[in-house]
């Protein structure tokens, strides 16, 4: 039994554990955020008042918005637009009404529920635990498949236990448990990505 390696395979379990576990319980900051093709970025903030800009694919198109905290309700006023927003903060139901500005198209159009609900309720988790379990296991079974290479190697050439294969006869053994390794870790930045 090589005890250097087994080390080494506990560390790094260790490590993706740690991994897993740190974009599992930290939530993303709600500062900006891209959502049905427009960011957002709060510019300031400060007693229950919220100054946002919006920025759209069109060249030089920003817009201003003023949220205002009323206790259970959010309301946002767009600079210029014919909609005022509320967001409910515990059901998340966005209601619109007019404002007596012009009125160019419908009020969900630009800006849709979606968007004022990821500014209300924030991103949420990096990595939502059934993911990190999933990756967890993917990456489990990976190591494990190196770290019994010998054994596997022993079942598929159907040898005898008094015979020891060299490092070279396990390449393909442990090739394998390295790519169900990157499988998980693909998986993972995946599960980020989304």
């Amino acid at each position: 039994m090589n005890k250097g390696r087994n080390i080494l395979l506990l560390m790094i379990v260790l490590l993706g554990v740690s991994i897993l576990t740190f974009f599992t319980i930290f939530e993303r900051d709600n500062k900006n955020g891209v959502v049905d093709g427009v960011r957002y970025i709060v510019e300031s903030e400060q007693d229950g008042i919220k100054t946002i800009k919006f920025y759209f694919h069109e060249k030089d198109r920003v817009e201003e918005a003023e949220a205002v905290d009323n206790g259970d309700r959010i309301t946002f006023t767009i600079k210029g637009y014919g909609y005022r927003y509320e967001v409910d903060k515990e059901t998340y139901a966005v209601t619109e009404t007019e404002t007596g500005g012009e009125i160019t198209e419908s009020p969900y159009k630009t800006y849709t529920k979606a968007l004022f609900k990821q500014i209300v309720r924030g991103k949420g988790k990096f990595v939502q635990i059934w993911q990190s379990i999933v990756v967890g296991v993917i990456l489990i079974a990976g190591g494990l498949i190196i770290l019994f290479a010998e054994e596997i190697w022993h079942i598929i050439k159907k040898k005898g236990p008094d015979e020891i294969p060299k490092w070279k006869d396990m390449s393909g053994i442990k090739w394998a448990g390295g790519g169900v390794i990157a499988l998980g870790a693909g998986l993972f930045l995946l599960f980020i990505l989304i």
